[in-house]
C-alpha cells in the first residue's frame, strides 16, 4: 500500500485559481477595465496598430468620450465602453477620421 501526502498551500492555490479565472474572463471580454493595443488589435480582427490609431483612436466618438488615451508611446482603451463602440461603429471604421476631418 502506497500512501502519499501532498501539502497544499490553500492561499497560493486560491490566488492561482483567481488569476486563471480573471485571465479567462478578460479573454472573453467579461472582465477587465482597460485594454492595451494588443487586445485592441484582437478585437479589431488583427488590424495593425497604425490602422487602429487612424480609424479608432481618431474617431470623433472615441475622442469626445475619451475611450482611448496615450501614455508615452502606449495606447490604452476603456474596455467596456470600447467594446460597445466597436459593436456600434465597426462597419464604418473604414473611414480615416483624422484625414476626413482635415479634408472636410
Amino acid at each position: 500500500m502506497l500512501v502519499t501526502f501532498i501539502k497544499v498551500d490553500n492561499e497560493a492555490a486560491r490566488n492561482e485559481l483567481k488569476a486563471i479565472i480573471r485571465e479567462i474572463m478578460e479573454e472573453e471580454g467579461i472582465a477587465g477595465s482597460l485594454w492595451k493595443m494588443e487586445r485592441m488589435q484582437q478585437e479589431c480582427g488583427g488590424r495593425s496598430k497604425q490602422w487602429i490609431v487612424e480609424h479608432v483612436c481618431n474617431h470623433p466618438y472615441v475622442i469626445r468620450n475619451e475611450l482611448a488615451f496615450i501614455s508615452g508611446k502606449e495606447w490604452t482603451f476603456k474596455a467596456k465602453k470600447m467594446q460597445q463602440f466597436l459593436n456600434d461603429y465597426f462597419p464604418e471604421l473604414k473611414t480615416n477620421w483624422k484625414k476626413a476631418a482635415r479634408e472636410g
